[in-house]
Parts: C-alpha cells; structure tokens; sequence
C-alpha cells in the first residue's frame, strides 16, 4: 500500500504533467483520500483547475521587427514619398 500511496503523491504533486490524462490523476488523488480514510466527489477535481496551462512561446522579435517594416515600405510606397534610405524602415 505504500508504493501506491508514494506513486500516487508523485501523480498528484505535479498535476502539469497529467493534464491530459484526468483518470490517471483522479485516481492517484483517490488512492491519496482512501489512505487518509476520506472519501472524495471526483466530479469536483480536475487537474485543469489546480495548475495554470503553459502560455505559448512568444514569437521572436525579428519577426515582428520585419512584418513591421515591410508594412511601412508598402505605406510609404503607396503614398508616393521619398525616404532617405539611413532613416528608412
């Protein structure tokens, strides 16, 4: 009983890693309460609930940087001016 109760805390500490698998993480959660003596609505748990899901990576600067330029040279294109080329995007 020892090795369950030990792998379920393992489970349960860290609930990022089981996002995806909500029965696995029920169930270790389970197995923590039952040797506690305790009984639990796993309707309630979601392991969604308990960590904040990843932010995407942010997009490297020199993209954006470049997706910005070439806007600006279609812009000054389009209205007919003449950049100096030092101070142009």
């Amino acid at each position: 009983m020892n090795d369950i109760t030990k792998t379920a805390r393992q489970i349960a500490g860290s609930p990022e890693t089981h996002l995806d698998e909500i029965d696995l993480f029920t169930s270790a959660w389970a197995a923590m309460k039952a040797a506690r003596g305790q009984g639990f609505n796993p309707a309630r748990l979601r392991a969604a609930h308990l960590i904040e899901r990843p932010t995407p990576t942010p997009e490297p600067v020199d993209q954006p940087l470049d997706r910005v330029a070439q806007k600006t040279r279609q812009i000054i294109e389009a209205k007919g001016y003449q950049p100096q080329r030092r101070n142009a995007a």
